[in-house]
């Protein structure tokens, strides 16, 4: 054999190795890409609307706003903390402490005595028809009235969004 000859044979070894090589890069790429979507799709559930809470309790913070062209000085329910327990499907107990904010032309003062209850009582009931069907309706007595809240729980249930109904305040309970 020639020279020339044995020469092309090796350059052909070499193109067909770096061809393989190539292409299993490409498929090792693809096949890596493929797994890590398919372990991503049953974490897209995680943040789907969930079954709602029988049991267990949440922490959470609600804002209150300031309602817009308020008369001055106005007096608002600021920050409420507060712990959601849930006792079964249709009851549960709400413990809460409300710093109340003072607001004048001049600036703003926060209220020494803060709002508090422990232990109250509220009732969790189905919202209307044209509510999503997993929403709920949360109802307790505090500050002299009723107190209203729609209520959705989310992400695999480890979250209730809260939107008030009575007053205008939002939050977010955290398991």
């Amino acid at each position: 054999m020639s020279r020339g000859f044995l020469n092309v044979i090796l350059m052909s070894r070499r193109i067909t190795m770096k061809l393989k090589s190539s292409l299993k890069r490409r498929f090792l790429r693809a096949f890596a890409g493929g797994v890590l979507a398919a372990a991503l799709l049953p974490a897209s559930n995680a943040f789907a609307v969930s079954a709602f809470p029988s049991s267990g309790s949440c922490a959470m913070l609600v804002t209150q706003p300031v309602p817009v062209g308020a008369t001055m000085p106005h007096n608002s329910g600021y920050n409420i903390l507060a712990v959601l327990t849930f006792t079964s499907a249709t009851a549960g107990t709400i413990d809460f402490y409300g710093v109340r904010v003072d607001y004048t032309v001049n600036g703003y003062t926060v209220d020494p005595t803060p709002e508090t209850g422990s232990a109250i009582p509220f009732t969790v009931a189905a919202l209307g028809p044209s509510a999503p069907s997993a929403a709920r309706s949360i109802t307790f007595i505090a500050g002299g009235g009723n107190l209203v809240a729609n209520v959705i729980a989310v992400n695999g249930g480890s979250t209730v969004l809260i939107q008030g109904v009575s007053d205008p305040f939002s939050g977010v309970c955290q398991f």
